[in-house]
């Protein structure tokens, strides 16, 4: 329902209609409390219907470990919220309310229509159900605190000077990534004023820039089931097989989007970071040696530059004639064992330099937030404030790509629901 001009006292107020902030608020009014919530733009779930690209990735069909475990060491600060309110209780909240799931290859879960606004409908269904207030086009300007010491809440001022009462308060804002969905960060300035401490914020499963000389040669080229390795300051740190995709500024892709956390902290500290590419992932350099010399001797009279274009798409086959550009003219039977052995570490350890991510504003999530040590993970409650609620991203939890970071939000939403 839409707010009464003369109500202006409520048990609850939710900032933020994003995931967490739809099902928080709808959470807490279906157990009995008067719930308003405010959001920034003319609708809710902008940021929902851009998740999966349009096909909306609510979770994955990971068991609670794994879950936990996608979110690296500060995942066991969701355990109780994965505990109340499960993957498998999200499934069943939108089965039964009419949209049914399906699970993909990879364990993504999404809308049998694979459809967005499907599932935001059904958001929007229930919070309409459980008769919660919604305030569109509202900005919160100013938060009421009990005392002096801003031990407690009182209530908001919203830009339009109107004032809203509640001893309660859910801020689920979102972080800094898709501004042009409402979630410009202005709920970490809310939450610093309210004395917490905010993690610098960075952005999460970014793509990745690249000052490769043949870079723009590559744009467009996706390599399927690869191993594609980090390498900081000259030692590998940790690897991954899938695709990778090249574009006009570097690289992007699930495993460079789950790579890009690592990579961004290694950049923040000054290191040399690279990406090696190995395009023959179940060989070794010495293994595909072997295996490159039996080949060349089979091509026989046919030159390098005909195997590169044999075996590797048009335009990376190009990239390797210039790195090679001494052998790929030869007759492949003439080729040196120091040439080959070249080549052989181009198909296998294929260097791409990175120097940095994309901005944050187009990063999928944002990394840091509110620090996890001034919330209570069993309730989604401020130990500073009473009556202070956290959920979203903007806490400074961070997970992969798969339907994590958005059972997250939904999983955090329903527990502060409940605690308030």
């Amino acid at each position: 329902m839409l707010l009464n001009g003369n109500t202006d006292q409520f048990d609850i107020i939710v900032i933020g209609g994003g995931p967490a902030g739809m099902m928080a608020a709808g959470h807490a009014a279906e157990r009995g409390a008067k719930v308003l919530l405010v959001e920034k733009t003319s609708r809710l779930g902008n940021k929902l219907l851009l998740t999966g690209g349009g096909k909306c990735n609510i979770t994955n069909n990971s068991e609670i470990k794994d879950m936990i475990a996608a979110f690296g060491k500060d995942g066991k600060f969701l355990y109780k919220a994965l505990t109340v309110f499960s993957n498998i209780d999200l499934i069943d909240f939108f089965g039964l309310r009419g949209v049914q799931m399906h699970s993909d290859p990879d364990g993504r879960v999404l809308p049998l229509n694979n459809n967005a606004e499907g599932v935001l409908a059904v958001l929007r269904t229930y919070l309409k159900e459980n008769n919660v207030c919604i305030l569109h086009n509202s900005t919160v300007t100013t938060i009421h605190y009990g005392s002096k010491n801003k031990d407690s809440i009182k209530g908001i001022t919203l830009s339009n000077g109107s004032r809203m009462e509640a001893t309660k308060l859910i801020i689920a804002t979102g972080g800094k990534s898709y501004p042009a969905t409402g979630s410009t960060g202005e709920g970490y300035e809310i939450a610093r004023q309210s004395g917490h401490t905010i993690t610098p914020l960075s952005p999460g499963l970014s793509a990745l820039e690249s000052n490769y000389s043949f870079i723009k040669d590559l744009q467009g080229l996706t390599l399927k089931d690869i191993v594609i390795s980090v390498i900081i300051d000259g030692s590998k740190k940790c690897e991954e097989k899938g695709a990778i995709l090249f574009t006009h500024f570097g690289v992007t892709g699930p495993i460079v989007l789950n790579l890009s956390g690592k990579i961004i902290d290694a950049l923040s500290n000054k290191s040399k970071v690279e990406l090696s590419l190995n395009l023959r992932p179940d060989y070794s350099t010495q293994e595909f040696d072997k295996i490159l010399q039996k080949e060349f001797t089979s091509f026989g009279s046919r030159t390098v530059s005909q195997y590169f274009k044999k075996t590797l798409p048009s335009s990376l086959s190009s990239v390797f004639e210039k790195h090679c550009s001494q052998t790929s003219n030869k007759k492949c039977s003439l080729v040196s064992r120091e040439e080959r052995k070249a080549i052989a570490v181009y198909f296998t350890d294929f260097r791409i330099p990175i120097i940095g991510s994309r901005p944050i504003e187009e990063a999928m999530i944002t990394r840091g937030g509110v620090s996890l040590k001034e919330i209570n993970p069993q309730t989604m409650g401020s130990r500073r404030v009473m009556g202070l609620y956290f959920c979203g991203e903007m806490i400074n939890i961070s997970g992969i790509t798969g339907g994590y970071n958005l059972q997250a939000a939904f999983s955090t939403g329903y527990l502060a629901g409940e605690s308030v």
